[in-house]
């Protein structure tokens, strides 16, 4: 292949962004029944809530963006490292508040 001929990276680009849309929107969706589970767990579930479906909004966005620029071949190019790792810290939080709020509710 001569250095002249387009590279052509075939469906992992867009099935890269669409991974990290599904992200975004379960996070989005996590965020909302946190807020529903207010009633039992109280106004702090209404907060949290409301942050973590806010969260989901610069995930959704560096997705878009790193698709436009053309470069979201792996989730280091959506996302930086330290954004990864705070991105895993925030689902294992939301993991825990839904848990407790499975449990607490019944």
């Amino acid at each position: 292949m001569s250095p002249a001929e387009p590279v052509d990276p075939g469906a992992q680009p867009e099935r890269t962004v669409l991974a990290w849309r599904r992200t975004a929107l379960l996070i989005a969706a996590n965020g909302v029944l946190l807020t529903r589970a207010a009633p039992t767990l109280g106004p702090v579930a209404l907060v949290l809530g409301g942050l973590v479906a806010a969260a989901a909004v610069p995930v959704w966005l560096a997705a878009a963006i790193a698709y436009r620029k053309g470069r979201p071949g792996s989730g280091t190019d959506v996302l930086t490292a330290r954004a990864m790792r705070a991105l895993t810290g925030l689902l294992v939080v939301i993991a825990l508040l839904d848990l407790t709020a499975a449990l607490l509710h019944r």
